[in-house]
């Protein structure tokens, strides 16, 4: 069985495959969002996704230790990590001290910080290229622009956490950054890239493509709108 899912939040993902796992799916694969998974006993595996030290590779020390722990790497994408051990082995939990945490979540939130500088280049680039002419580019820059927002919440969820062990290591509660962006302002830009290539299609007619693109674009920038309100709603009510 093969699923498509896109995770910005390793919790969130660990969290899903621990779910399929329970319900006799045990995940053998992983590419560009898709997952395989194969029947397994129910409840057999425990996953924990981890970050590594190199993009697309796994160092032969870390290999080594995690068979020495009966740990099994089950997959690696880029500096992603997922591991997977018996459940019949008891608890499966990488950081369990509070430092080790925060140096683990530290560097997800740098690498969030330098793919957002990179997407943020590439949306700047398709602008840039559609305002010489290049229509295409707005699909582009709607696409780019949507997963330049998607990380951007990665990075403040992931800040949020950090903040929240640091402050557990100090005994201070600190203060949470709790703006987010909207996921409606993301899915209207990717709803309105969608009525932007019907416009490029040329195996669509104009009578199809008109009404169909409109009311599409229509929805689109009510999303937009909706997302950029929340988002503002959001943001004004932490700085209170």
């Amino acid at each position: 069985m093969t699923k498509f899912r896109l995770y910005w939040d390793k919790d969130a993902e660990t969290k899903w495959l621990n779910e399929m796992a329970d319900e006799g799916w045990a995940m053998t694969g992983f590419f560009a969002g898709f997952y395989r998974f194969e029947e397994s006993e129910k409840g057999k595996w425990r996953y924990q996704v981890d970050f590594g030290e190199k993009f697309g590779a796994v160092t032969e020390d870390y290999r080594e230790f995690m068979s020495e722990a009966g740990i099994q790497i089950a997959q690696n994408w880029g500096y992603w990590i997922i591991l997977r051990k018996p459940a019949s082995e008891g608890e499966f939990e990488l950081y369990t001290d509070v430092e080790s945490s925060i140096e683990h979540y530290s560097k997800i939130l740098t690498m969030f910080k330098v793919v957002f500088v990179i997407e943020l280049l590439c949306l700047f680039i398709e602008i840039f290229a559609a305002l010489n002419g290049a229509d295409i580019g707005w699909v582009f820059a709607c696409i780019v622009g949507a997963l330049t927002f998607a990380v951007l919440n990665a990075a403040v969820k992931t800040k949020n956490i950090i903040l929240e062990l640091k402050g557990r290591q100090s005994g201070i509660e600190a203060d949470k950054d709790n703006r987010q962006f909207s996921p409606l302002l993301m899915a209207g830009l990717l709803l309105n890239s969608c009525a932007l290539l019907m416009g490029q299609s040329d195996s669509l007619s104009a009578t199809m493509t008109g009404p169909v693109k409109m009311g599409i674009q229509i929805v689109a920038i009510i999303l937009m709108l909706v997302g950029i309100a929340k988002t503002a709603a959001a943001g004004s009510s932490v700085s209170k």
